[in-house]
């Protein structure tokens, strides 16, 4: 049986299936993790039992393993798998490539072998991941680092260590922020792979737990309102006043503001010389 496709165009589905969710503790992550269907909470510290949603704790990397094993057979019927943490899955690989070796920790692995396994394992597993058919979302505490482009300055990243958040990052369609203010969880997209429209999620339950995430959708922006929806009246023009015109919009919900510009009569003025004063000040 060959593997190819035929030659022919295929329906276009772009409905992201890999979320990436950082944030704070207590800051509603699994919350919004939890909207999605039929979710499966893989759950690393211990916090499973605290939610109704189906849940199986982990705390070697041997056991995720087989979980994994389990979820591919396919013999359940959850559509969501979410990794809660993902920070905490990388931090057990270290441990299980570490005893494997003898040794307390990657860098006691001579000639950078440590590293390298560690790097091509973390590979594989994002790999093997991604390409399950269900929706995956890696779950990740929140870290302030230095900006690389000005050290003064901090900035809020996804606590996973760097190189392997890139490597989980090229796999991933979305990222979502989460952050409480007050009494209010707000959701914020701040990296996505394509640019969505909400008829662009074949998944309508995918879309339904996202719908209120801010950023994501480019139908989210307001539309441009036409020129026949505007009104214009007129001023009452007075004696030496030029004529203006005074824009009353219509109710700008889901619209971008209209500037219109109203060409004025050139009116000739008569130069005003300044003094030395004010054209120092200007050029300061």
């Amino acid at each position: 049986m060959s593997l190819l496709p035929k030659n022919e165009p295929t329906e276009k589905d772009i409905t992201p299936k890999v979320f990436f969710i950082w944030g704070q503790s207590m800051h509603g992550k699994t919350y919004l993790a939890r909207q999605f269907p039929n979710p499966l909470i893989v759950n690393t510290d211990g916090n499973g039992k605290k939610t109704t949603t189906p849940h199986v704790d982990v705390f070697d990397f041997e056991t995720f393993a087989k979980v994994i094993n389990e979820i591919e057979e396919g013999k359940h019927d959850f559509e969501t798998i979410i990794i809660d943490l993902v920070d905490d899955i990388k931090t057990m690989m270290d441990v299980f490539i570490c005893n494997k070796a003898g040794v307390e920790n990657l860098a006691d692995i001579g000639f950078g072998k440590g590293f390298s396994a560690a790097k091509s394992t973390w590979k594989r597993l994002m790999i093997r991941l991604t390409q399950m058919p269900y929706t995956i979302i890696f779950i990740s505490h929140i870290v302030q680092r230095s900006d690389e482009n000005d050290r003064d300055k901090m900035i809020e990243l996804p606590s996973l260590e760097q190189q392997y958040l890139n490597m989980t990052k090229g796999r991933t369609d979305v990222m979502i922020k989460c952050q409480k203010v007050g009494k209010t969880y707000l959701q914020l997209c701040n990296e996505k792979r394509d640019s969505y429209k909400k008829e662009d999620f074949k998944n309508k339950d995918v879309l339904k737990a996202v719908e209120n995430v801010k950023s994501l959708f480019e139908d989210n922006k307001p539309v441009i309102q036409t020129m026949s929806k505007i009104k214009s009246t007129p001023l009452i023009k007075k004696k030496g006043e030029v004529k203006e015109e005074v824009v009353e919009k219509a109710p700008i919900e889901k619209q971008e503001e209209v500037v219109i510009t109203v060409e004025k009569p050139t009116v000739k003025k008569t130069p005003v010389k300044k003094s030395l004063l004010i054209k120092k000040e200007e050029e300061k």
